[in-house]
């Protein structure tokens, strides 16, 4: 077992000061966890004060479950077992992840970063899943895990025998990405697409590109780059790697199976990308083509679902942007029966949402047999406990029904009530 868990090394690395020693300095954790209730015992308990909740009321219950240590910033914190002072436990946290990635890269396991506007999650856990089934082992960011915390936490949750992360890489603001790749130190990079994220911040869609673009330098050398054509020819202006570092821009999705079962021409591009990787890692073509022909979305990610009736769900409810939105009402566009399109507002655009609203709406009421436009941006409807029950009225049988908006619009409440109406025989 590496000496990276024990005591020693944990004030060594963090630069605290142990207001409860411990007593074996050599003795060994078995990771990390900022959250109580998925903490297993010998692990670290890392608390952390949030805009919600202060990490620090739970120090006393971790260790009595079992944590090995607690790494903490505020003094009163204590408990029954070992408690490390440090300024601040998220630049602590950062610490740790970053000495971990040098304990990865001795191990040869390789970090593969996941960045872009729009597919981040449907591609990071294609990696995975494409990666496991032809015979490697590893990782991958749980869930969203793609910011401050998410990242270091990612990195820190790998063994360090495993073969690779999948490790996705997010931005609300500018410079998030640098700090991120700071830590992360990607063997390898695939970066989705540049589109129209977060314009409130990043103002427009060079902005976007700048950032996402950011990463390259934290690419290792005779590292791997691989993006759409489109997106290279975005950050062409920010091209900045290091020695041996080789960048594929991926023009067409001929090399995805015909019958991947992902919906979408944007899917199959992200199926391409994946694909550019694996040539990469020397993998098997026939055993990446098997892994996708078996490939399943994340959930609120253009997800079908089946229901009673001919009734088809597209659960596309986790986040949008004008992009994505497109791309969701291209896939409504090819489906069977009357098509419904529920849409809520796409939020942190800036100064470009009126616009974007007003072209988004205009160009689902061309294709939308029935069109309903949720929240104040898009000027439709106001969230109320009915308004699922008045959605599910309007579908009939064999219709098919997209529900797309930003996560604060949270569209998925609406699937209970059709499921109710149509249940799965």
């Amino acid at each position: 077992m590496s000496a990276f868990w024990s005591y020693e090394n944990l004030e060594r690395v963090t630069g605290g000061e142990w207001t409860i020693e411990p007593t074996d300095y050599t003795a060994q954790a078995t990771g990390l966890s900022h959250d109580t209730r998925t903490l297993q015992p010998g692990q670290v308990y890392l608390a952390v004060k949030g805009e919600n909740h202060d990490g620090h009321r739970f120090v006393g219950s971790a260790l009595e479950n079992g944590a090995a240590c607690a790494i903490v910033s505020d003094e009163a914190a204590v408990g029954p077992g070992p408690v490390l002072l440090v300024d601040d436990t998220v630049a602590a946290l950062q610490e740790l992840a970053s000495a971990y990635r040098d304990e990865l890269a001795k191990h040869d396991c390789k970090v593969i970063a996941v960045c872009g506007s729009n597919g981040k999650t449907t591609t990071r856990q294609l990696i995975h899943h494409v990666l496991t089934r032809c015979g490697l082992h590893g990782t991958q960011s749980p869930k969203s895990f793609n910011n401050h915390l998410g990242v270091p936490l990612t990195l820190l949750a790998a063994q360090l025998d495993h073969d690779f992360i999948a490790c996705e890489i997010g931005t609300n603001h500018p410079g998030e990405i640098a700090s991120l790749g700071d830590i992360a130190w990607p063997d390898a990079t695939v970066i989705t697409s540049i589109g129209s994220e977060h314009l409130e911040f990043f103002k427009d869609i060079q902005g976007v590109a700048k950032e996402e673009a950011a990463i390259l330098p934290f690419v290792r050398p005779h590292g791997y780059v691989t993006l759409p054509a489109e997106a290279a020819e975005l950050i062409a202006p920010y091209y900045n790697v290091q020695e041996g570092v080789i960048m594929l821009p991926v023009r067409h999705d001929r090399d995805v199976p015909e019958d991947f079962p992902l919906l979408g021409e944007h899917n199959r591009m992200n199926a391409a990308l994946v694909v550019a990787l694996c040539r990469w890692l020397e993998l098997s073509g026939d055993a990446v083509n098997d892994a996708l022909r078996c490939a399943e979305p994340p959930a609120g990610r253009l997800r079908q679902i089946e229901l009673g009736q001919g009734v088809t769900v597209l659960d596309d409810s986790y986040n949008a942007n004008p992009d994505s939105m497109r791309a969701a009402l291209e896939v409504l566009a090819e489906s069977d029966g009357r098509k419904i399109a529920v849409l809520g507002d796409m939020l942190e655009l800036g100064v470009a949402g009126e616009a974007a609203h007003r072209e988004i709406s205009a160009e689902a009421g061309v294709i939308a047999d029935h069109l309903v436009l949720v929240g104040e941006l898009f000027r439709g409807e106001v969230w109320s406990d009915g308004l699922p029950t008045k959605i599910a009225d309007l579908v009939q049988p064999g219709d098919t029904l997209l529900l797309k908006g930003s996560r604060g619009m949270a569209l998925e409440r609406i699937i209970p009530a059709v499921e109710a109406k149509y249940p799965k025989v």
